[in-house]
């Protein structure tokens, strides 16, 4: 096989390999690939000709763009990279019409519940700064690895044949360490913050898609392990969107979800009073509001009380996560593991918990397998 430059595919390490997986988020049919342009990234130990701008077009006629190396496979795409595809797609407007003309509701769904969650994301994600050793959620960036491990339940060896989807994957960094050890991980992420993921990535099995996890451009039982740390209670419907991303799964593979669970404390209370204000705020509004308002009690505390506090970056990260995504829901352990057995996954348990939240696991039985009574009552 052979790219439209007519070099072999055997040198494309990443994203034309990438290419073979992604589906109409709609139909999941395969996509028609136009490439614009390629660029040369470094790697630990190489250098790949990647993509850097290209079109993928759907049988049904959606169209979505390869921008700086990384595939935007929002259905919306249409609307936030209009400028590019003026530039690059002859028949624009026309096809703008027609997509209009057959998925205007569609397009009004996903811009108006997606709008305010890319923004606060994307602004969240930029005070990160891994070249000042910033933590995430308090963890060193080399111990993400173990994090993940604990988490999933497994030893390291157990990843080393496995594809693995990493969704919501924000700064990226979990998915480059995790495709240090799996067969590949693919992280998609709503908001532009994909965009330093993709940048900051040194792993030539880790891979980057701008996209709806809603709607996800993958086809049915693609993935081995879906891991997804604190993502789908930041959407409109936590159960839903649980049962729109598990059936990428293999049978016999593996799910883990990392969720929000409800707190009874003043304090909590509190802040989920003042969240009703500041969701509504554009992001940096927002920041400036908890700048002034909450940071200085916050920060002072946790320098006060703990010998490892974190950074005034790390903490407007924090505050950020709270206050600003448009939702956030708290999901008791009942309920959450009620949802993966209605969905027939079995050695359903609890691996990791914090005061804040915790993370579930469940096996992925066969298609026809039946749940008895006694699977219900483990």
């Amino acid at each position: 096989m052979t790219s439209n430059t007519g070099v072999s595919c055997n040198f494309y390490i990443m994203q034309y390999e990438l290419l073979k997986y992604l589906r109409c988020p709609i139909t999941k049919t395969k996509l028609r690939f136009e490439l614009i342009r390629e660029f040369e990234k470094e790697y630990f130990d190489l250098s790949v000709l990647e993509i850097r701008d290209g079109i993928l077009f759907s049988e049904n006629g959606f169209v979505f763009p390869i921008i700086d190396g990384i595939p935007r496979m929002l259905l919306e795409a249409f609307y936030d990279y209009s400028e590019f595809f003026e530039t690059h797609l002859p028949n624009y407007q026309q096809t703008k019409l027609t997509l209009e003309a057959n998925y205007k509701e569609l397009f009004n769904y996903c811009s108006t519940k997606n709008r305010k969650t890319k923004d606060s994301f994307e602004f969240e994600w930029s005070f990160l700064n891994s070249n000042k050793n910033d933590k995430i959620w308090h963890q060193d960036i080399s111990d993400l690895v173990k994090v993940f491990a604990a988490e999933v339940d497994e030893r390291i060896e157990y990843f080393n044949d496995k594809k693995v989807i990493d969704i919501g994957c924000g700064h990226g960094f979990m998915t480059s360490k995790v495709g240090e050890i799996s067969k590949l991980a693919v992280g998609i992420e709503l908001s532009r913050s994909v965009e330093k993921a993709y940048l900051n990535n040194k792993c030539q099995k880790a891979w980057y898609v701008q996209g709806d996890l809603q709607f996800l451009p993958f086809d049915d039982s693609t993935f081995d392990l879906l891991y997804c740390s604190g993502v789908i209670h930041h959407t409109n419907n936590t159960e839903l969107s649980l049962l729109l991303i598990e059936s990428i799964i293999k049978n016999n593979g593996k799910i883990c979800l990392w969720l929000y669970h409800p707190q009874n404390n003043r304090i909590h209370n509190i802040f989920l009073g003042l969240r009703k204000f500041t969701k509504r705020m554009p992001p940096k509004f927002s920041f400036f509001f908890l700048s002034i308002f909450v940071f200085p009690v916050s920060y002072l505390i946790k320098r006060l009380k703990r010998k490892n506090a974190p950074n005034y970056r790390e903490e407007i990260i924090d505050l950020l996560d709270q206050f600003t995504p448009e939702f956030r829901f708290e999901t008791p352990h009942e309920l959450a593991k009620i949802w993966l057995k209605r969905k027939k996954y079995t050695n359903i348990r609890i691996t990791t918990e914090d005061k804040f939240g915790f993370s579930i696991v469940g096996d992925k039985t066969t298609a026809n397998k039946v749940l008895t009574d006694d699977d219900y009552a483990k």
